[in-house]
C-alpha cells in the first residue's frame, strides 16, 4: 500500500511560486474528498423580439479547489507515527499513538499559511497544496471554520474548516499555454522554405485571399518572392 502522504500546503510570496514564505501546514487527516470545479463565463443576449437568448462564450474562469479539513484535539485521532504509521488517515484508535493537539494553536498556524497578510508583499499568500498526483497552485478564496467540540471552559477540541482556493497561474505561463491564435490579434511569422504568401495566410486566418492585404502590410513588391527567414507581420484581418 505504501507509505501514507499527507496533504500539505506551502506558502509562497510570489505568484511564480518561486520564493517560499518559509511556512508550510501538514494535515493532521487527509480530507475524505475534494472537488475541482471548472467553469465558463456564457453571455446569453436575446436579440429584439426573439424569444430565447443566443448563448455566446466569453471567457474561461479559474478553476476552484474545494475540500474540508479537520482539526482535532481530542487525542482520539491519533497522529499518524510509530508501528502503526501508514494504514490509514485519520482512524479513530483510542490509546494507540494519541498526540493531543492544540486546536486553536492549529487553526493559527494553518492561516499563517494560506491566509494571514504578509508585511512585505502587502497582500496574502499564494499557496501550493499538495496531495498524491493533486498540485494546484493558488489563492485563498473563503474558508468558513465550524467549531464543533469544546472543553467545559469553552476552549476549541474539534474544528471543521470548508475552504476553496483560486487556482494562480502568472502570465508568462498563461501565455504558453494559450498560445493564442486569434485572426483578430496582429502576429509576426517567420517564413519557412517553400512557404508562399497565400499558404502561409491559409494557416493564419483559414483562407488565402488575405495575401494582397498581408502583402500591402508588408510592403512586399512581389509576394511571389518569399526568402525563408523573412519576419511578416499578420494583422488583424478585414472584409475589405
Amino acid at each position: 500500500m505504501g507509505a501514507l502522504e499527507k496533504m500539505t500546503l506551502t506558502g509562497y510570496k510570489d505568484q511564480a511560486f518561486e520564493t517560499p514564505t518559509g511556512k508550510t501546514y501538514e494535515a493532521l487527516i487527509n480530507p475524505e474528498s475534494y472537488s475541482l470545479v471548472y467553469a465558463l463565463h456564457i453571455d446569453d443576449t436575446s436579440a429584439q423580439g426573439s424569444s430565447l437568448p443566443s448563448i455566446s462564450y466569453n471567457k474561461g474562469s479559474q478553476q476552484t479547489l474545494n475540500f474540508k479539513f479537520l482539526f482535532d484535539g481530542t487525542g482520539v485521532v491519533r497522529k499518524d507515527e510509530g508501528m502503526l504509521a501508514g494504514l490509514a488517515s485519520g482512524l479513530a484508535i483510542p490509546g494507540v499513538n494519541a498526540t493531543t493537539r492544540d486546536v486553536t494553536q492549529d487553526l493559527n498556524t494553518f492561516k499563517s499559511v494560506v491566509y494571514d497578510y504578509q508585511s512585505d508583499t502587502h497582500q496574502p499568500p499564494y499557496v501550493k497544496i499538495q496531495w498524491g498526483v493533486l498540485s494546484f497552485n493558488a489563492v485563498l478564496k473563503t474558508m468558513n471554520i465550524n467549531f464543533k467540540l469544546f472543553k467545559p471552559d469553552g476552549s476549541p477540541l474539534r474544528a471543521e474548516a470548508d475552504c476553496a482556493f483560486i487556482a494562480v497561474i502568472d502570465q508568462t505561463k498563461l501565455t504558453a499555454i494559450e498560445n493564442k491564435q486569434s485572426p483578430d490579434l496582429t502576429h509576426i511569422r517567420t517564413v519557412i522554405e517553400g512557404d508562399t504568401l497565400p499558404l502561409m495566410c491559409y494557416r493564419e486566418y483559414g483562407d488565402s485571399k488575405y495575401y494582397y492585404q498581408v502583402a500591402q502590410v508588408n510592403g512586399l513588391i512581389d509576394f511571389k518572392q518569399l526568402t525563408a527567414g523573412m519576419k511578416l507581420i499578420f494583422p488583424p484581418v478585414t472584409n475589405n
